[in-house]
Order: C-alpha cells, then sequence, then structure tokens
C-alpha cells in the first residue's frame, strides 16, 4: 500500500571530500536516530556500490533485478544504469534515501533528468545527499550534515566559495629521456568513418582531424561511443580496420603495430586507480611509465630517477616520494599518473575523465597541471569528460551528438 507523506521534509548535505568523514562514517548515516526519527525508518542508498551489487548479480548469478529477462543491465550505458536503479529504489517507497554522488559519469541530459526527479521526490522522501563539490548540491537543500567529534549534527549549508588554488611550478618543464622522431603533423585522422556492433549504429561519419600540439574536449551523452572512439585510436578496438582512420599519418592495419602506436600515446583513466594495491611507492609509478606498466618491476637508471624527480617538482610534490600511491588522496594520484603517462613526452595525451569525483581543490590542481602540459605545446591533449572545467584551457571541442543512424561529431 502507498504511504501518503505530506509534511515539509528537510533535505541534507554532507561533504565526503572532508578528510574526517570516512566510508564507515557514511554507512553509520542510515542508523541515525535523529534522522529515523525524523524521516522514518527504512532507508536506501543510492550509490555507484549499490549499483555494482546488481551489476554482480547479473553477471556471476544471471539473476536479473534492474532489468526485463529479454533486457541486460551489462550492455546499458552509466546514465541507463543509474536511472533503472532510482526508479527500482523509488519502487520500495523509502523514507530516506541517501545519494552518494548522484551525478558523477552523468551526461548533462542526463543530470537534468535526475534533479528533476529527485526534486519531485523531495515532496515526499527525505534526502540526505553526498558531495564532493557544493555546486552539486541540489538547489533545495538547506541544511548540511557535518562529523564532529565523532558525532553528525546539522547546520545550515553554505555554498563554498571558489578557491584559487596555485600549483607552483619549480624549475622549467621536464625534459624527456629520448624524444619522438619522424612525428606527422597530423597526428590522428577520421575521414567518414561509421561503427556498428551487432548491426547496431553507434558511430556515424565521423571526421575529425587531430594535429600536433592541439588541445581537445571530446564530451557526448553516455553510451554515445566516445569509449569506442578512443579504442580505435589506442588500438584496443579492431573497429578501425578496413575504416579511412590514420594513426600517426599511417592507415589503421597498414602501417604500425598496437604496440608502436601505444608508445606514442599517453593514456589516463580514472580506473588505473580504482584497484591497484601494490605497494609501489610515487616515484616508482611515474618511473613506471617508461616501461608501460602500472607499478614499477624494472631497474631504472640515474637519468630516469631525475626525469621523474623533475616531474614531482614540477608538480611541487616532491614530498611525495616516498609514500606508498595507494596512500594518497584521489587527486594526487591522478597528478602521479598524469605524470607517468607524460614522463616520454608523448605525441599524444588521452584524459579519460581526469577530474570526474574530485572536489574543488582537487579539481583545480589536475586542471593547473593540464594546463601546464597544453601550454608547453610538446603533446596534443584530448580531455574526455562530461563537465567543462571552466578554467581549463582547451583550443577545441568535438562532440558527439547521438542520432538513429550512429553519433555524428560536431567540431566547436
Amino acid at each position: 500500500m502507498t504511504k501518503f507523506k505530506t509534511k515539509t521534509r528537510t533535505h541534507y548535505a554532507l561533504d565526503v571530500s572532508q578528510t574526517n568523514v570516512s566510508k564507515k562514517d557514511v554507512l553509520k548515516l542510515a542508523s541515525l536516530d535523529w534522522l529515523i526519527k525524523e524521516a522514518g525508518e527504512t532507508g536506501l542508498i543510492f550509490s555507484e556500490s549499490t549499483l555494482n551489487y546488481y551489476l554482480d548479480e547479473e553477471y556471476r548469478h544471471s539473476k536479473k533485478i534492474l532489468t526485463a529477462h529479454n533486457d541486460s543491465l551489462l550492455t546499458k550505458s552509466t546514465g541507463e544504469r543509474k536511472k533503472l536503479l532510482l526508479n527500482y529504489q523509488l519502487k520500495q517507497n523509502p523514507d530516506f534515501l541517501i545519494l552518494d554522488n548522484p551525478f558523477d559519469a552523468l551526461d548533462v541530459d542526463t543530470v537534468i533528468w535526475f534533479k528533476e526527479k529527485l526534486e519531485q521526490l523531495s515532496e515526499s522522501t527525505t534526502l540526505i545527499q553526498l558531495y564532493k563539490r557544493s555546486e552539486d548540491v541540489l538547489p533545495f537543500i538547506t541544511t548540511s550534515i557535518v562529523l564532529k567529534e565523532g558525532k553528525f549534527i546539522k547546520v545550515a549549508f553554505q555554498k563554498e566559495d571558489s578557491k584559487k588554488v596555485e600549483l607552483m611550478q619549480v624549475g622549467d618543464f621536464p625534459k624527456a629521456l629520448h624524444d619522438f622522431s619522424d612525428i606527422p603533423q597530423s597526428l590522428i585522422r577520421f575521414e567518414k568513418v561509421s561503427v556498428d556492433f551487432d548491426e547496431k549504429p553507434v558511430l556515424k561519419d565521423i571526421t575529425w582531424e587531430i594535429k600536433k600540439g592541439e588541445s581537445w574536449h571530446l564530451k557526448g551523452p553516455n553510451g554515445a561511443g566516445k569509449t569506442t572512439l578512443l579504442s580505435m585510436i589506442t588500438g584496443d578496438s579492431t573497429k578501425g580496420y578496413g575504416k579511412d582512420l590514420y594513426i600517426f599519418d599511417k592507415k589503421k592495419g597498414t602501417g604500425e603495430s598496437v604496440w608502436e602506436i601505444k608508445q606514442k600515446i599517453g593514456f589516463f583513466t580514472t580506473h588505473m586507480t580504482e584497484r591497484f594495491e601494490g605497494m609501489h611507492t610515487v616515484i616508482e609509478m611515474i618511473l613506471s611509465g617508461f616501461y608501460d606498466s602500472v607499478g614499477l618491476y624494472k631497474k631504472t637508471t640515474t637519468l630516469e630517477i631525475k626525469i621523474a624527480q623533475d616531474w614531482l617538482s614540477f608538480m611541487n610534490i616532491k614530498f611525495l616520494k616516498d609514500k606508498r600511491f595507494r596512500d594518497l588522496d584521489e587527486a594526487h594520484k591522478r597528478m602521479v599518473l598524469i605524470a607517468r603517462a607524460m614522463i616520454k613526452h608523448p605525441p599524444l595525451l588521452i584524459l579519460d575523465e581526469p577530474t570526474g569525483a574530485l572536489n574543488s581543490i582537487g579539481a583545480a590542481l589536475v586542471v593547473q597541471l593540464l594546463n601546464k602540459i597544453i601550454t608547453s605545446g610538446k603533446t596534443a591533449v584530448i580531455f574526455v569528460s562530461h563537465r567543462t572545467e571552466a578554467q581549463l584551457n582547451l583550443s577545441n571541442t568535438f562532440e558527439l551528438i547521438k542520432t538513429a543512424s550512429g553519433s555524428q561529431g560536431f567540431i566547436s
């Protein structure tokens, strides 16, 4: 039977970028006496972890919970999966819903859908939004929850002022161990490239050229084909073969091997930080870029060590040199992995959501590092993100727009 909830509700925001808030602390939210007394006893957590549980159930046990029997959660985009999870949880009519960074990895249109849905929900259900950037907090939230002396207390919500974060540059841009020779002016060139999977169109007549030293923002909605586009460049997909796709001025499949292509491309994705539990130090992680490994397993030279130290100095984090990589905060992990990708000065650097799920200060640090790489003019940059970082100095945009015949690309 449907419950009718008509009383005016207070909604809450919790800044989980604060260093004193742990995952264990967040789990305590659902059992807070004052929250249960105010909202009700039944609460659910909308999070990536919850979604991963249902994905795992389908993958391991063929148990479909969020989708019908003839459908699959595994084939859905991030936005589609999150919509399915929210609709499933709302059918359970919870008294309160804990939203763990709900807009992470969502495109603009899907964020709008979620905000409208949550605003409607706010009339009947108490919402507790966990966030890392205050600009993401839902507009009807008026109260913050803060952790003080081991207890969660309520205070008035205040949007933080934008903070200017200075990333000090010590010395010149780090030098390369060896320069790449005979790099053409045209690094990547798509000429009316179309792609389909199992007769389902994904990309349609993509025409795009990336030249030396250029910087690009690659964007598009969830499921538009951004990952497919990147995998064709890096060689991780065979879809580029037989197409008019030119990598370093050689048609795909007629020249260099995948390994030779990867040697000239620096690559960063947040997935590189998620499951790394090794004991490698920060400087070892940067040094591993010379050998294209995540973690160091070979003996390094004195010159290689000096170049890695130059990158640490350049990013003003030399004090982290001997710290274990896995113990860093997320922003510093990403800076280290970007330095790892850049240590050989590749002609092309691809960055997949490098500022996603970071707080304002962490994102500002990463953005300033990227600006310095872009300004150097030594490496072309493809920045992939749903979010537009206002301070990031990108010169061009390539946007994928979904159509019935596959996503088309537009340059601005």
